[in-house]
């Protein structure tokens, strides 16, 4: 059971933290010190980039895990961590916050069963507006499974949660589109306001001079320099502005896979030299070009809930951006910032901005400050500790049934709590399986392990109404579960335990049968390969298993399918026919070398000359009529003796069945 409330220890699992900067760290970082000034205990669950190595040091827990370069360094972990189970298990936690979808944060979800914790989810990432990394023709299909994809994945990954913390009403609103029907709670992430509060002027200088920034005005972007950041509006922006003989310098701090591509788009419209890239700094560092700045400006419409902007204003900056619902009350129009929809509405607001007396400055630096109050990292806290308390709520709440109602095969019971009365219907197998009764009392944890129940049994139903129809293998079956049911692969790995324990499911006798299948069929080995692999077996154990045929005896496998296509070939040159017999042995799976020894066996046997010249001697008579309709004798001659040949027979032979007709004649 949980301690008391003032007192909580605390598990955060990310997929990225320091020295990773972005959106997600700084929240995470900001939450922790938040939480640790409070006196409470939080642990870090995190990976690296070392796929053997698992280190623990300041209550800081790395995983191993594999760098991915071509999204830009990512770390992926994979969902099992048997070792660090157990230090885990020692840090004796109350909740897991997961913020993260994938690799520990499918880890987390593991822990949290395991361990028997409550759950608490942050949705940090709108993967809708990411779909364009593998929609790369920008199709409307592939968008549209794209979006039906995420929200199936965003109803299985907050599934296990008690609670969601939403960064923003948009991120709510999103989520209740997908159909999740858990409790969401709006907590905008906060800031340490005494972090941005500091100006080091020494390192302000510094940063002025490197950059050569002079006393010109400077806007700044901090961030992730990808696609849907849309930094290519911010620098046509600044462009607009430029045009009107305006002198300032834009900073890009930040790195990204779209680093190059901004900077050829900065070349092309001849602003280079007012553009300058800064690339990624410390995240201690950016607070210095916050204040080296007389203005930031971003014009994604991409944000959960666009921190940036808020340290922005914590800075005291002027903010430009375009209109979006996550800024709604912080960016307010002449207030604290400027919200433009065109380069040139930037570039007039920005010209009235610098041109503008020093008191509009200050009045905007005033309102920033003010606005960037409200998101006090002790508040920010605050908000957190209590859906942690309403989660641990939920979780170890107690439930008593008061109703029970067969109809049929299905079961409806009825819950009270003190909060709110539930109806669950299920299984008559589940319901004895369980042994519920009027009276009975459960958790929350167990009312979910009866739903998990439900959704593996009626997974097994549908496994066995398949297994009717046609064999499976563990692999097609698991495929097709995931594909027609929302389910953990825990849960489809459970049915397919079941499946093979009562012998539905026999991977080793569907294979034997299967290959032996393709041999009965004449089929080459390269087809029962690619047959086998899309089923789920390792080619390696396929391989291994056809390297046990005899050669000769593939061999005459292939001259057995050959003979039978031939019977199919009622005429055509030799040429002709050897072609097509190449074609349909490949096609069948034989390899060159194989299709070699078959062709030369078949070309004694099977293509003889007699039969060749008959066959000849029909296709020049049927040229013949036809194109006689059309031309005179000379022109008809030609034309039939060049179709002859197109077809693959030989000249002499060709010029036999004329001298043929013409002794006729």
């Amino acid at each position: 059971m949980p301690k008391e409330a003032f007192s909580m220890r605390i598990g955060l699992f990310t997929d990225t933290y320091t020295p990773d900067i972005n959106g997600v760290v700084t929240s995470i970082v900001t939450l922790k010190n938040a939480l640790e000034a409070q006196g409470h205990n939080v642990f870090v669950i995190t990976n690296q980039p070392s796929i053997l190595s698992t280190t623990y040091e300041d209550g800081v827990l790395r995983l191993p895990g594999l760098e991915l370069k071509f999204l830009y360094g990512y770390v992926m972990s994979s969902p099992l961590h048997i070792q660090a189970m157990s230090v885990i298990e020692e840090m004796d936690l109350d909740v897991l916050h997961v913020h993260s979808e994938f690799g520990v944060g499918m880890f987390a979800r593991l822990v949290a069963k395991n361990l028997h914790l409550p759950l608490v989810s942050t949705y940090h990432t709108t993967y809708e507006d990411y779909t364009h990394y593998v929609n790369l023709l920008g199709l409307k299909s592939v968008d549209q499974l794209s979006k039906k994809a995420i929200a199936k994945m965003s109803r299985m990954f907050t599934k296990q949660a008690q609670v969601i913390i939403s960064p923003s009403d948009k991120t709510k609103k999103m989520l209740l589109g997908y159909d999740i029907r858990k409790e969401i709670a709006v907590i905008p992430t906060g800031l340490d306001l005494t972090r941005f509060a500091t100006r080091n002027e020494e390192r302000i200088q510094e940063i002025r001079e490197s950059y050569h920034l002079g006393s010109q005005p400077t806007f700044v972007y901090i961030g992730r320099l990808a696609k849907e950041k849309s930094i290519d509006v911010v620098i046509d922006a600044f462009a607009a502005l430029l045009k009107r003989n305006v002198e300032a310098k834009l900073l890009i701090v930040g790195g990204g896979p779209s680093d190059k591509d901004l900077l050829h788009q900065a070349q092309k419209i001849g602003i280079q030299d007012s553009v300058i890239f800064v690339g990624p700094v410390d995240a201690n560092d950016v607070v210095n070009f916050y204040h080296v700045s007389d203005a930031f400006i971003s014009a994604s419409l991409t944000e959960t809930q666009g921190l940036t902007y808020i340290e922005a204003l914590a800075c005291g900056l002027c903010v430009f951006a375009r209109p979006d619902k996550p800024l709604e009350g912080i960016i307010v129009d002449g207030e604290t910032g400027y919200l433009f929809e065109s380069s040139e509405e930037f570039a007039d607001k920005a010209q009235h901005l610098l041109q503008s007396d020093k008191d509009l400055l200050e009045q905007f630096k005033s309102n920033a400050l003010q606005k960037a109050s409200t998101f006090d990292s002790s508040k920010f806290a605050d908000s957190v500790l209590t859906v942690y308390q309403r989660a641990i709520d939920t979780y170890f709440g107690r439930y008593v049934v008061t109703g029970i109602e067969r109809v049929g095969e299905e079961v409806f019971i009825d819950f009270e709590s003190k909060d709110s009365d539930e109806r669950m219907v299920i299984d008559q197998y589940v319901f004895d399986r369980r042994g519920i009764e009027v009276g009975r009392e459960l958790s929350r944890n167990e009312l979910n392990e009866i739903e998990d129940d439900q959704a593996i049994y009626e997974a097994y139903q549908l496994a066995l109404s398949r297994i009717g129809i046609k064999d499976y293998t563990s692999f097609e079956m698991s495929e097709y579960l995931h594909k027609k049911l929302e389910l953990t692969q825990e849960q489809v790995d459970i049915v397919i335990e079941l499946l093979k324990r009562r012998r539905f499911i026999d991977d080793d006798r569907y294979f034997r049968d299967k290959v032996d299948y393709h041999r009965e069929q004449m089929r080459g080995n390269q087809r029962i390969v690619e047959d086998l692999r899309k089923r789920g077996f390792e080619a390696d154990r396929i391989l291994s298993a056809l390297e046990d045929e005899d050669y000769d005896d593939y061999t005459e496998r292939g001259v057995r399918r050959a003979e039978t296509f031939m019977k199919t070939l009622r005429d055509g040159s030799s040429r002709q026919r050897e072609s097509k017999l190449r074609q349909h042995l490949q096609r069948q799976g034989y390899g060159f070398e194989v299709i070699n020894d078959i062709v030369g066996r078949l070309i004694k046997d099977e293509f003889d000359e007699t039969d060749e010249f008959e066959s000849l001697k029909k296709v020049m008579e049927k040229s013949t009529a036809r194109y006689a309709r059309k031309y005179d004798a000379r022109e008809t001659r030609n034309r039939v003796v060049r179709h002859a040949l197109s077809r693959g027979y030989d000249y002499d032979m060709i010029a036999r069945v004329l001298e043929e007709y013409e002794n006729e004649d």
